[in-house]
């Protein structure tokens, strides 16, 4: 018989691991990016998780309208897990929001959305700020 050693063994089912999961879903992000008609791995929700959003129409500057979707993905027990601000009418997020979706999702991650009342000013998005604030109460009635 061979005399295999312990570190051996556990690269081979590391290895063996790191296969599995390549194939199970890493094919489906590829198939994603690719724009093939797939649905992405992060549209699958946990059981008992659903998502919540509302759409607000807000003037970004003087002669300029921004119309944004808030979803905020919830677990069975109304716990926020993920916050997304897109772009109403393409479904998208604009790179001027990456940074708000960043620093709101810190502040709201964790807490249960039926307690959420407002969020504080997140760095220069004041606005997206005010408008996030003004659906908080649409996104708790759909809980």
């Amino acid at each position: 018989m061979f005399n295999i050693k312990k570190g051996t063994a556990l690269i081979a089912v590391v290895v063996l691991v790191s296969v599995f999961v390549y194939y199970r879903y890493a094919v489906k992000i590829l198939q994603v990016n690719k724009g093939e008609n797939t649905t992405p791995v992060t549209d699958m929700l946990p059981v008992g998780a659903k998502k919540v959003s509302a759409v607000v129409k807000y003037m970004a500057t003087e002669d300029k309208e921004d119309e944004l979707r808030f979803v905020l993905t919830v677990d069975k027990s109304g716990i926020i897990t993920e916050l997304a601000t897109l772009d109403a009418k393409t479904n998208e997020v604009p790179e001027k929001k990456k940074d708000f979706n960043r620093q709101v999702s810190v502040m709201i991650v964790g807490k249960k959305l039926s307690e959420l009342t407002a969020i504080d000013n997140v760095a220069k998005s004041t606005l997206t700020t005010k408008a996030f604030n003004s659906v908080v109460d649409q996104l708790k009635a759909q809980l």
